[in-house]
């Protein structure tokens, strides 16, 4: 039986750029639950018509259902969707407070392709899902083989939303981003390719272009069709067919972007060849590209920290280098980094997404030169764009902003903004794009320091950066980190300085680091450095997580039953929280920081459990029913879902929750000033069932002294939602400092968008932010945008002082 409203692709047709899966038409409330089964506790869909639209209606209740963390809506279908790459939905939500995220599933045999966007806005709006942001479950059978699809709302606020749904479509675009098939490769290598697509597929978005993910298995199968554009940010293990499928594409007339890989075969016939892999003996030597001049749209220089790179040499298509590596002190390397031909070009990394603005400029001199015909579409997206400043939308609202603020020099730069428009709109009508394009990001240039002159600078609040390498943004020199920190407004440092089974200090409980034996004791120079500028220095540890650790030291706490078991049985390398001897060793490695540095504070991270599956270990078994008082007839089961569940999640909450009073309180015997503090996950309370992480808990307890919410995300909506709720949980006992990405696995921000969000923070009542990720392309970007605003007068942190 041929279900109503469902378009089935066997493949689409390269002129179609958009083919509608399901529009959502159903005639009656019985077709349209038909069509889409309601589980686990999700009310049934009705069929609706409101302003003349047919559109499907639901209720999100997580107000009136307090347990129910997601709404399903499942779906059988059989599609082929090898050769779409991008996915959208049309959704209207009453209450966006009520939505953590709307999750995308295809289901595929025995498993699932899964994306998650957040909404942006009140009433309707387009979700989009690139291929490329899907992340694998189980082991699909491949994208042409699709048999389910579910539509998710995952619970934001506990606050009722209804739900409208009024479209969702598979696009078809000009560029293809080819990636990895599921299960091709190894876990850890499949998610650098696709996290590696996923940001310049992002790039590519941003140029108002879009793009498609391609699985690298169905090239052979002709799934790039007529596109004008192939690229492949990071393909390692791609296989001769795939590579075969990719040199007919170019002799039909296809153009391909190859980064860092440079199969033989496929640099014959772009022009390329000598591919040899090169590994620098010391950091920074690939630390900038700059390039030769003549290519229309191309910037001067891009920063990118390379740390190898697979060079190659022009060989025939006209082919030559236009762009050089250069290290951190600006002398030439004689490295190729960029060539290009009439076949193609290779970028000799992976593009990086430091110096973000730059090296999207790059990208697109790089597709316009490819493929002349995509320079309408991103001068047309890079007028509209302009005006998107910070947390604004549209040049009114800049202009009422800088305005209102009344900063002269301000003022100067939205007058010369507006003229500057004038002449981006003049080229654009000539047909002078690349010209039109750089009119405009010199506007955009000038409304963002207008926009940043604009924002105030208040004088109490925590300005802080979680830096993961510890090592500060130039390694073997913390005093320009925090020199640069300082003159940027900022107050406080997180270095990571210990894990699970690591550390960049000669500790006498964990194993240490090559960091701290190339560059030795990074805490106690993190500290004198941070003292000198006026800095405080909280020590961030990651918990419970042994990747990093020593293979021997790993081993031994495996043979001695201290790492974790998921519930299947199988072995994990982080170690079990609820062990008394791990319990021992989480505290007892936090307080050395505590007993031998002047430190200001330490920073919990990695709190918790690695997800709803852990720990199922026999020494968790055992813990448990001493602790519950009972026995477990069918282990795990009836610990995972079955009835001793509840116990069970409000038990591995207990473990987390131990160390973490633990530490609290002997750490004030150590140092009574020292805070304490914790990076914790943004939704609440779905973290308690998934990881076993109560913060509300901590801080209503007293156990720390202020919380850093992971909140990253590109949309202002969804931080706001985010936020705004953890004000309320944690009622003013501690002050809030939320987690901003500025470059993580959810989200890139330029300087604006930072300064966006942190203009959401104080709007809300936040007591100051934290940025991730330190590194010298984020700091050489955020700090002196802060200078001009948002951090121009210097401020103390709350935190000690209630």
């Amino acid at each position: 039986m041929t279900l109503p409203c469902l378009m089935l692709l066997t493949a689409l047709g390269a002129a179609a750029h958009e083919k509608v899966i399901d529009a959502f038409e159903y005639p009656s409330p019985e077709a349209a639950r038909q069509a889409w089964v309601a589980s686990g506790g999700t009310p049934q869909p009705l069929a609706v018509t409101h302003s003349g639209r047919k559109m499907l209606e639901f209720e999100a209740p997580f107000a009136s259902q307090p347990d129910l963390s997601r709404t399903i809506l499942d779906r059988d279908v059989s599609l082929d969707l090898s050769v779409p790459g991008e996915f959208s939905l049309d959704l209207a939500a009453e209450n966006t407070e009520a939505i953590g995220s709307v999750n995308l599933y295809f289901r595929s045999g025995g498993g699932w392709y899964s994306a998650s966007a957040g909404v942006q806005k009140a009433g309707w709006q387009t979700l989009r899902y690139s291929k490329a942001s899907f992340r694998i479950e189980d082991k699909p059978a491949g994208w042409n083989k699709i048999d389910g699809i579910r539509i998710s709302i995952w619970r934001g606020q506990p606050k009722d939303s209804r739900i409208r749904l009024a479209k969702l479509a598979a696009q078809y675009h000009d560029v293809a981003l080819v990636i990895p098939a599921a299960g091709s490769q190894e876990g850890g290598e499949i998610r650098a390719a696709l996290s590696t697509a996923e940001t310049v597929a992002g790039m590519i978005s941003e140029l108002g272009l879009g793009s498609d993910a391609v699985e690298d298995t169905a090239i052979a199968r002709g799934a790039l069709g007529d596109r004008l554009v192939a690229i492949l940010a990071y393909n390692p293990g791609i296989d001769s067919e795939a590579v075969e499928g990719l040199v007919r594409f170019v002799e039909k007339g296809g153009k391909v972007l190859a980064c860092y890989q440079l199969p033989p075969a496929l640099g014959k016939a772009l022009g390329f060849d000598r591919a040899e892999y090169i590994r620098p003996d010391k950091p920074g030597t690939f630390s900038q590209v700059r390039f030769e001049e003549g290519i229309p749209g191309m910037p001067s220089a891009v920063k990118q920290s390379s740390w190898n790179i697979t060079t190659a040499r022009p060989a025939g298509e006209n082919a030559q280098v236009i762009g050089w590596w250069y290290d951190e002190e600006g002398k030439p390397t004689e490295q190729p980094a960029l060539l290009m031909s009439d076949k193609g070009a290779f970028f000799t990394h992976i593009i990086l997404s430091d110096d973000y603005a730059p090296k999207k400029q790059m990208l697109a001199a790089l597709l316009g030169k490819l493929a002349s015909p995509l320079w309408d579409e991103m001068a047309k997206n890079a007028l509209a764009g302009v005006v998107q400043v910070g947390h604004l939308s549209n040049l009114a609202e800049v202009d009422q902003f800088v305005k209102s603020a009344g900063d002269a020099a301000a003022l100067e730069r939205l007058d010369a903004a507006a003229k500057s428009m004038q002449t981006a709109r003049q080229e654009y009508s000539a047909g002078k794009y690349p010209q039109s394009i750089e009119s405009a990001r010199k506007t955009h240039e000038l409304l963002v320091e207008a926009y940043l002159r604009s924002i105030p600078s208040p004088t109490i609040e925590g300005r802080a950066w979680w830096n993961h390498s510890g090592t500060g943004a130039y390694p073997g020199d913390w005093d320009r980190t925090c020199k640069e920190l300082a003159a940027g407004g900022f107050n406080m440092i997180l270095p990571n300085m210990l894990w699970g089974g690591l550390a960049h200090y000669p500790s006498e409980i964990l194993p240490q680091s090559s960091t701290y034996r190339e560059l030795g004791d990074q805490i106690q120079q993190c500290v004198e450095a941070a003292k000198k500028h006026g800095l405080e220095v909280h020590v961030w540890k990651v918990n419970h997580n042994l990747s990093n650790a020593p293979k021997d030291f790993i081993a031994r706490l495996r043979k001695e039953g201290r790492t974790q078991v998921n519930v299947r049985g199988e072995p994990h390398d982080w170690i079990c929280p609820s062990h008394p001897e791990n319990q021992k060793l989480e505290r007892e490695s936090m307080l050395e920081v505590a007993r031998k540095y002047d430190v200001d504070g330490l920073h919990f991270d990695y709190i918790r459990y690695p997800g709803r599956e852990f720990c199922y270990c026999d020494g968790c078994r055992q813990r448990f029913q001493a602790d519950a008082g009972v026995e477990v007839a069918n282990w795990p089961q009836d610990c995972y879902s079955g009835s001793l569940k509840d116990k069970y999640h409000d038990w591995r909450c207990d473990q987390i929750t131990k160390l973490v009073s633990s530490v609290y309180a002997e750490a004030k015997k150590i140092e009574p000033s020292i805070q304490i503090s914790a990076a914790v996950f943004g939704s609440y309370p779905d973290c308690r069932i998934s990881i076993g992480q109560d913060w509300v808990q901590w801080a209503k307890a007293g156990y720390v002294d202020f919380l850093c919410p992971m909140d990253y995300t590109d949309s202002d909506q969804r931080f706001i939602n985010l936020v705004s709720n953890q004000l309320r949980l944690v009622e003013g006992k501690v002050p809030l400092y939320p987690g901003i990405g500025a470059t993580s696995s959810n989200s890139t921000l330029p300087a604006d968008r930072v300064a966006g969000q942190v203009h959401h923070c104080r709007e809300l009542g936040a007591a100051g932010f934290t940025i991730f990720n330190l590194s010298k392309g984020t700091l050489e970007s955020i700090a002196p945008a802060f200078a001009l605003g948002p951090g121009k007068e210097k401020a103390v942190p709350p935190h000690g002082k209630q």
